[in-house]
């Protein structure tokens, strides 16, 4: 039996996907467990992100303080066009918004329930794309900042969704799009200041995931509903584990909950 605090899966890229599962100072390799009877039980506490130990979160995995105060939980955090480092103007915590928002940042298109738009780090681009259950992903644009690829993919949604259905994405394997020429269209139609940032040359990246069976008919799990989980694993995909049944449980989500996993 494991302990401790969950996280959000660490993933590699590999054909299929690899992941490790992260609780507390535990990481297990989670490939090899498919196929295995897992147990997840919730002890009923969580922690945020400042130490701080609570029944339930205030909303999202943030404590009331945290929430309104972090820069970690700021607007521009879900808006990234609100970024405001590279023009010097600090929002809650000026040195992290400097470190975060001061980064090269990608915008790119993934197929995931279908085409979408969506921004990164350059350091995190393929563990973006992973995370999000994505099966296609293409390079669009290159930005010093934040700010620059929030402005871009603003303009990109006025065509492309910028949201991924989960439940469509946890039902199988979406047919192969010709993602360079959606990528041809949409660079077309961006204002000549957003021009020069564009990718021309990269290749399109195929992603596979450790599934052996989609659910048919998908039953969401969390842990407010129910504390104990329990199940065969049968596939991996995104941040969702998929057991038997037709169940589905989002990892991420859960992310800071104090929880047991038995094997």
């Amino acid at each position: 039996m494991y302990s401790g605090i969950l996280n959000k899966m660490a993933s590699n890229y590999a054909n299929p996907i690899e992941y490790n599962f992260i609780i507390g100072d535990h990481v297990i390799n989670f490939n090899k467990q498919i196929n295995k009877t897992l147990t997840l039980e919730w002890l009923g506490k969580v922690q945020c992100k400042c130490g701080k130990i609570f029944k339930e979160f205030y909303r999202q995995s943030f404590c009331y303080q945290c929430f309104w105060n972090a820069p970690e939980a700021s607007p521009s955090i879900f808006k990234p066009e609100l970024c405001t480092a590279d023009l010097g103007i600090e929002e809650r915590d000026f040195e992290w918004e400097k470190k975060f928002q001061l980064a090269p940042h990608y915008v790119y298109l993934t197929n995931t329930s279908g085409v979408k738009v969506g921004i990164t780090r350059k350091t995190q681009k393929i563990t973006r794309w992973i995370d999000q259950g994505a099966s296609q992903a293409v390079l669009v644009a290159e930005v010093p900042n934040r700010r620059l690829s929030g402005l871009i993919e603003l303009e990109l949604k006025k065509t492309l969704s910028d949201r991924t259905n989960w439940r469509k994405m946890l039902s199988g394997k979406p047919k192969n799009i010709e993602m360079l020429q959606i990528k041809k269209q949409i660079s077309s139609i961006l204002s000549s200041d957003f021009k020069k940032y564009l990718i021309n040359d990269c290749d399109v990246l195929q992603l596979i995931y450790p599934v052996t069976k989609y659910p048919e008919k998908i039953i969401s799990k969390s842990f407010k509903k129910q504390p104990t989980i329990s199940g065969k694993l049968i596939g991996i995909k995104g941040q969702y584990l998929i057991f038997d049944e037709n169940r589905v449980f989002n990892v991420r989500a859960h992310t800071g909950y104090i929880i047991n996993l038995i094997i």
